[in-house]
This record gives structure tokens, sequence and C-alpha cells, in this order.
């Protein structure tokens, strides 16, 4: 007997091996070159130090990463799936469309990054500041263009803040993601977009884009020549905040390596300069206090849509 146990002992052990090298899949709900793509891909490195394991970053685009919550959702609770989320936009898909996930779906580990959004046009383009684009777009209603991830996703609102407190109308045009935006600005087809600073300030820099403002009440001291929406007329501040969520039932021994992965990262200083390289805004949280912040965002734009539901 003793024999029989040693050999299956033996037997197991190549599979357990096994097991422990599978790699840990990183969903991101956007195309790859976006925003949301960059900041998983310049933190997957680090999360695999210290979790041990290889990540494989999945891009899985659609309805405004609401594909991929749906999918991440019904994933197995192994803590080898795990998803970049993106507020608002994980709680606004929850008004506007017929998700399969609740915010109960998901066990949220840490808050990673937070970054203010820019309105930006071609660097050609006519239009110097977002007080001129403002005007000619109340001189003609729903002509001017603005494109970005599909109704109801956080530029899609930011963008209708900016509406409903200029009295202007826009045309929006969803696309995958925001590399995607990008390039129908760079190439013409459309107007405009909104997207966060880590996408768009170097490319401003470098003259690839022209950022008319920063959707901040304050100037931002890493982009001191963009002006701000208060500047221009428009006290308003929105942007995407990012952090890791899991299937709901993820063991929480699995749940605090997470939790301690993300402390890690956020505190790490190559991680941090890498960061401010790219323009990234590194913001932490524990899981406490993300799933506070979770809960709060779903208060606030489930008031929004009370008052103002944004289907379009």
């Amino acid at each position: 007997m003793p024999h029989r146990r040693t050999l299956l002992t033996a037997l197991a052990l190549p599979a357990i091996a096994r097991a422990q090298e599978r790699p840990i899949q990183l969903f991101v709900g956007f195309a790859a070159g976006g925003n949301i793509d960059l900041a998983a891909r310049m933190a997957a490195p680090f999360l695999e130090r210290l979790l041990g394991a290889q990540i494989i970053v999945v891009n899985r685009p659609g309805a405004g990463g609401m594909i991929m919550l749906n999918d991440m959702a019904q994933a197995p609770a192994d803590g080898r799936h795990a998803a970049l989320v993106s507020f608002p936009a994980l709680v606004t898909a929850l008004f506007d469309n017929t998700p399969r996930y609740r915010l109960d779906s998901f066990a949220y580990a840490g808050l990673l990054t937070d970054e203010p959004y820019t309105l930006f046009v071609a660097p050609n383009a006519r239009w110097r500041t977002l007080r001129e684009l403002v005007e000619d777009a109340r001189a003609r209603p729903e002509e001017i263009t603005i494109a970005g991830a599909g109704a109801g996703s956080a530029p899609h609102l930011a963008t209708m803040q900016l509406e409903a407190a200029a009295g202007v109308r826009f045309t929006w045009v969803p696309t995958p993601g925001a590399a995607q935006a990008v390039q129908l600005v760079q190439g013409g087809h459309v107007a405009g977009s909104v997207s966060t600073v880590s996408l768009t300030v170097r490319a401003h820099n470098q003259g690839a884009l022209r950022v008319l403002a920063l959707m901040e009440r304050e100037r931002w001291d890493r982009a001191p020549d963009i002006a701000t929406f208060a500047e221009n007329g428009f006290p308003l501040a929105a942007g995407s905040a990012r952090g890791i969520a899991l299937p709901a039932g993820t063991p929480e021994p699995a749940l605090r390596r997470w939790e301690d992965a993300i402390r890690e990262v956020a505190h790490n200083p190559e991680f941090r300069a890498m960061a401010e390289r790219d323009f990234v805004v590194v913001r932490h949280m524990d899981r406490a206090t993300m799933t506070a912040f979770v809960q709060a965002q779903a208060a606030e734009y489930g008031a929004m849509w009370q008052r103002s539901p944004w289907r379009r």
C-alpha cells in the first residue's frame, strides 16, 4: 500500500507541475493598441514576476468592453483568468444594455491607474481650441463627428457631458477601441475623439495629434501647455480608471496574491518610471477600496441614467 501511494504521488507530480506552469490569461475588452491594452501590456511583465506565471494578454473587443465582461463572468474562478477592466465602462453597460454580468459577478482585486480624458483632433484641423470646436458644433448641429468606443462607453459619456454643458450635438461614431478612433482622426475620417492622456499627450507633443483640452478643472503638470475644459468655459472632469477583476468565487488565497501583486506593481519604481514616461497615471486601490469605488460608480451613473439615458 505505501508503494502504491508513492507511485500515485509520483504520477501526480508532473500534472501538478503542468498546472502550475499554465499561463494566466489577462483579458482586455478593447482592441490592441488602445490605452487599456497598452496599460495591460505594461503591467503584465511585473505581474508575471510576482505571480510566478506567464501572463498572456487576450484582446476581446466589442460592445464597449461588454463582450469580454460577459465572458469573464463565466470564466473559471481559478485565479488564472483575470481582466483589466475599465471604469465607468463596466458599470455603464449595466444600464444601456442587457449584459450577462452584474457587479457581484466579479471580485475586484485592486485599482492600478486612473487617467483624465482629452478631446483631440488631427494636427491640421482648423480648430485650435475647444471653444472653437464648440462654436462650430453650435452652428452645425450633428455635423461634427466624434469617434470612440460604443454607445454608453466612458468616452461617449464624456462627450455627452460636453454636449449638455455647451448645448451642442455631435454625431458619435463607434469604434472597437481607442486606437481605431485615433486612426480615424488622423485619416480625416472624423473630426475628433476622446481618450486618455496616455494615448494622446505623447502624440500631441510629437505633432501627430492636436489635443484641444484636458477634461479636468486644473492643468496637468505633465502637459502644462494643454488647456483644461474649465479654461474653455466648461468645468467638467472625466476619465478612465482601470483595475484587475476576477470571476466571483475565485479562492481567497488567489485573490490575496493578486491584491498583493497589484500593490507591489503600483509601488514598483521601475513600473512607475515607465508609467511616467508613457503618461500613464498610477492610482492604486486595494480590494476593499476598489470594491467601494465600483459601488459608488454604479450609484453615480445609475442616477445619471435615470436623468438622461444615453442610448442613441
